[in-house]
């Protein structure tokens, strides 16, 4: 074993079997016209705060894993190509910040040369695509990739009121378990965000007998109202949160007004619009995507990002939010007191065991069902290991995604639209998942500032991000809190990859 980069171990000669995809050897890429393997340029990237530390990680292992170069065949670790190490740097600014980057839904300057990609969890759809295709100056009419790269959960967390401490017992493997946090059904969650449950008492009740308890200090606690918290900024969280809401609830729900500028920026929607009636799908993606319903009387976050949504839960008694397993946990929003406060400590579920009263806590995320009736529902926690602070992997293996209506999914290839892909909300785990994607272009020439030297560095990380061989970026996923994609996807990613040129497609 040797130490890689960040927080995991994983052994130089593991190969995840079900990850390995054939992809192209060095130098197949001559087919376009990108200049040879890692002769590229530094690129950066920018976008989804919810994949931004496995970004960040493969950022620094497409050269180097702990200090020793990069062996796997797609790599640029100084033995590839030209042995060059072109840099790759990535900037959390969140989906929004890609979709408006690079020209969807926004009369700012776009910045294609700037970023040679980005990462957003919310697809183009076909509006914003058309946009983004609008700067070109010519090539082919589909030049816009959307590359799917990863999946992962989105957590449910959870900060009681003053003084209170949850139970909760659900059954697993025929046993049952008692935790120290609270078990969300779905229509519990929706309720939360749609402003029809508005107490802890209500939320409590809306569980049914027997399944979740809170005890506070003042009874007068059980009455407080649960401040739902959101994010601040155009997100592609919100956005698979959103459609996650949309299959427990279709119903309109009237929405907030909608200002020209939310946190000092432009939304994209341009002039103001009122309060109207609306479904979760049509607030789900685009300039309305920060649009939530006026009885739920959001709090956004103080700062963009799953880190802004995070930092709001974590300071506001009272409340319930939303983020990314991967930001969650490097945040350490449950587990940071450990030490120093048990009480507030995570459950240290084992799988098979209770958790101890004393390990009941303040702040948490809660499992959520998985199962169609409450009745008889599932409850899954969305990390492979529970709720520790270890890293671990999104509980997302074998996560079943579907597309809008009379969509086939997964769509044809990357050049297609894939907004309506979302995870179903039956699963045999987790339900909350979702995918995440990067942009890139099928002709980088026809878009503004862009390079070839550019290009091929994009071209070359992204491939190797999505080899399941050693040392590649599919492997290299492990114990990172994300889940590696259905091999059926990433053949589709990896053949977008590599239809990336600079003129020549």
């Amino acid at each position: 074993m040797r130490f890689l980069s960040g927080r995991r171990l994983v052994s130089a000669g593991i190969v995840s079997v079900a990850a390995v995809v054939a992809v192209a050897a060095p130098g197949t890429a001559s087919a376009s016209d990108l200049s040879e393997q890692c002769s590229g340029s530094n690129i950066k990237g920018n976008g989804s705060s919810f994949q931004a530390p496995i970004l960040k990680l493969w950022a620094i292992d497409f050269n180097q894993i702990a200090g020793v170069p990069n062996k796997n065949e797609l790599a640029c670790g100084g033995t590839q190509g030209s042995k060059n190490e072109p840099k790759v740097e990535y900037l959390s600014g969140g989906s929004g910040a890609c979709l408006h980057g690079w020209g969807a839904e926004s009369s700012e300057p776009v910045k294609y040369g700037e970023f040679g990609f980005c990462g957003t969890d919310e697809a183009p759809n076909p509006t914003q695509k058309a946009e983004i295709e609008l700067h070109k100056t010519g090539g082919a009419e589909k030049s816009l990739e959307e590359v799917p790269v990863l999946q992962g959960a989105v957590a449910v967390l959870v900060h009681l009121p003053k003084g209170c401490k949850a139970e909760s017992e659900v059954e697993q493997g025929g046993k049952k378990i008692k935790l120290g946090r609270l078990v969300f059904d779905d229509t519990s969650i929706e309720g939360v965000y749609s402003g029809t449950i508005r107490t802890w008492k209500q939320l409590i009740e809306n569980q049914g007998a027997g399944k979740d308890k809170l005890t506070c200090k003042i009874a007068s606690e059980e009455e407080k109202r649960i401040v739902p918290v959101v994010r601040l900024d155009h997100s592609g969280t919100t956005h698979i949160f959103k459609s996650f809401l949309l299959q427990i609830n279709a119903e309109p729900k009237k929405m907030e007004a909608y200002p020209e500028e939310i946190g000092g920026k432009k939304t994209g929607c341009g002039a103001a619009k009122p309060e109207e009636e609306e479904v979760w799908s049509e607030v789900s993606e685009g300039c309305q995507n920060q649009r939530w319903p006026v009885a739920a009387e959001v709090l956004r976050g103080a700062e963009s990002g799953n880190p802004g949504i995070i930092k709001q839960v974590n300071n506001t008694e009272s409340s319930i939010g939303y983020a990314d397993l991967a930001v969650t946990r490097e945040l350490h929003f449950f587990s940071a007191k450990c030490n120093v406060h048990p009480g507030e400590c995570g459950g240290e579920n084992t799988k098979g065991t209770s958790e101890k009263v004393g390990l009941q806590s303040v702040k948490f995320w809660a499992e959520v069902q998985d199962s169609e009736s409450p009745e008889a529902a599932g409850y899954a926690e969305p990390a492979t290991n529970g709720d520790t602070e270890l890293p671990g992997n999104s509980n997302c293996a074998g996560t079943v995604y579907t597309n809008e209506a009379g969509k086939k999914f997964p769509p044809a290839n990357t050049r297609e639209p894939w907004n309506g892909a979302k995870a179903e909300l039956i699963q045999s785990k987790y339900a909350l998942c979702g995918l995440t994607y990067d942009l890139a272009l099928r002709q980088y020439k026809f878009y503004p500032g862009t390079t070839k030297e550019e290009a091929t560095t994009v071209e070359n990380f992204l491939l190797w991000a999505l080899n399941g061989k050693a040392e590649g970026g599919g492997v290299l996923e492990k114990g990172t809190d994300y889940e590696k994609l259905p091999t059926e996807i990433i053949n589709k990613s990896a053949a977008g990859v590599k239809e990336i040129g600079f003129e020549k497609a």
